[in-house]
């Protein structure tokens, strides 16, 4: 669903934590490399059987393949991919978050777009782009679009601001509402303003 994670054609160099064959590091930053960035992207790749316990804060993409117990904190569009487990919440601040493994009692914040299609047990996410959810979730989902797939099966609540869609054969349990209310606050008040044009315009009138 996150495009700028698919691009196969763009050639990146990516820095590990932990070592690993330069050609297969290669491959995951190609795939992990914006569309709109110039020039190298670096990725931080936590293997498959790596244990870490402790929060991680990164300021490039991060793939996660092993396993962390701990906040994950992601700067600017970073993007970061789940592939392992994580029991703790992430936060990005314009970047794309991707569940593909298993995100344990942890919350999701993020400016860009949420896609879990693996398991999500408990929390809140939060993201200014899209939701995509094609998995078994329990909790609350607030996005500017949401979508839910045909295997999904979704209890909690859900906030929605533009745009909404179940697929058939989804399972879904949930207290739906649409957040409207402030842009029409917003909308409101250049109305306001219209007023203050009358007094002039009769003024008009009269010396005629």
């Amino acid at each position: 669903m996150l495009k700028k994670w698919v691009s196969e054609k763009n050639n990146a160099n990516a820095d590990s934590l932990d070592a690993a064959p330069q050609k297969d590091m290669v491959k995951t930053a190609a795939n992990m490399t914006p569309d709109k960035s110039p020039g190298v992207s670096k990725v931080n790749n936590i293997l498959k059987g790596s244990k870490v316990t402790g929060d991680i804060n990164v300021s490039c993409d991060l793939i996660l393949s092993g396993d962390v117990v701990g906040n994950i904190s992601a700067k600017d569009n970073s993007n970061v991919v789940i592939k392992g487990s994580c029991k703790g919440n992430i936060e990005s601040g314009r970047g794309d978050v991707d569940i593909r493994g298993e995100l344990r009692n942890g919350n999701i914040t993020t400016g860009g777009n949420v896609s879990i299609s693996g398991k999500c047990t408990g929390g809140e996410v939060k993201a200014k782009g899209k939701i995509y959810v094609n998995c078994q979730f329990a909790g609350r989902l607030e996005g500017n679009e949401i979508e839910i797939g045909a295997n999904a099966h979704v209890k909690g609540e859900v906030f929605y601001r533009e745009y909404i869609s179940v697929s058939r054969g989804a399972k879904v349990e949930v207290h739906l509402c649409r957040m409207q209310e402030e842009s029409k606050g917003e909308k409101k008040e250049p109305e306001k303003k219209t007023p203050d044009m009358q007094p002039p315009v009769k003024e008009l009138i009269g010396v005629n």
